[in-house]
């Protein structure tokens, strides 16, 4: 496994700043945001811009690996024509990443019907009729991915519609295409009232996800500070997430590919790498 970042934790004025910094602090590989995609943790630089052939010619000459797009926007969102922008931002990103940036993987949520936030829940999120909703944009989205050759990966969170790892997995064996797949990432499987069996989440998630994820986020969990359902998601390394279980569990289902640091400042890079590192 190689560390990567999600590109926009790293500043600069043009891409091949961006890119040479990312090399300098000893990443191999990057999870590209485009500007599009609006992600809105909280941690993130505004993207530099969609120039993708620009940013994948950067990311070459430096040495550094596109592992996957982030396109992390709410395809269910509850104004019916945001949604259908979305969808169509989201059907751009399916046509471009393989030949602009050299990527077949792009990953997002599954949705909310918030009106406050894309990362918050909504009772409307867990009823049949959301889930009928995220299957026929999952449809509509994996025609484009089929024509396009990439891969879809969902990433469950608490707040989405596939708020579970059994959900997650339930929606790509429905599909039934080998261009959905999931995103690992345990830190979003955790409730609140989760955070005192670490370890049994992690190892229940990993055994209801095998063999259907493809790329892996490193970020931690901890106990809420603000909404007391969810918890909050900070570095790795400023949680209670138990790496060496997570770790080890990667390595056992024969992942090699990148291991993305998210949730971070840029100036946090060097000790969250550090703290990665000694788990691989």
């Amino acid at each position: 496994m190689q560390l990567g970042i999600f590109s926009n934790v790293v500043g600069g004025e043009s891409p091949e700043e961006v890119a040479a910094k990312t090399r300098a602090y000893g990443l191999e590989a990057v999870q590209f945001i485009p500007a599009a995609s609006g992600i809105g943790f909280g941690f993130d630089k505004p993207a530099l811009g969609d120039d993708f052939p620009r940013w994948a010619a950067a990311y070459r000459a430096e040495g550094v690996e596109i592992a996957g797009v982030g396109g992390y926007m709410n395809l269910l969102h509850p104004n019916p024509d945001k949604r259908a922008r979305t969808v169509e931002t989201f059907k751009d990103f399916l046509r471009r990443m393989r030949p602009q940036l050299g990527t077949r993987l792009i990953s997002t949520e599954t949705g909310t019907y918030a009106t406050t936030s894309d990362w918050d829940s909504d009772p409307r999120n867990r009823t049949s009729d959301a889930w009928d909703g995220l299957r026929a944009v999952t449809e509509d989205l994996v025609r484009v991915a089929e024509q396009e050759d990439v891969v879809i990966l969902y990433e469950p969170y608490i707040v989405n519609i596939a708020h579970t790892p059994e959900l997650a997995a339930r929606i790509v064996r429905e599909t039934n295409s080998p261009h959905l797949r999931l995103l690992m990432d345990p830190t979003n499987w955790f409730e609140a009232d989760m955070l005192d069996r670490v370890t049994g989440t992690i190892e229940h998630g990993f055994a209801v996800e095998r063999g259907l994820f493809e790329l892996a986020h490193a970020k931690d969990v901890t106990h809420p500070t603000g909404n007391p359902q969810k918890p909050d998601l900070p570095a790795a390394g400023m949680g209670v997430l138990d790496y060496t279980t997570y770790v080890r569990l990667l390595r056992e289902h024969g992942y090699d590919g990148a291991l993305i640091i998210e949730h971070l400042t840029e100036p946090q890079i060097p000790e969250t790498i550090a703290y990665v590192e000694q788990f691989l």
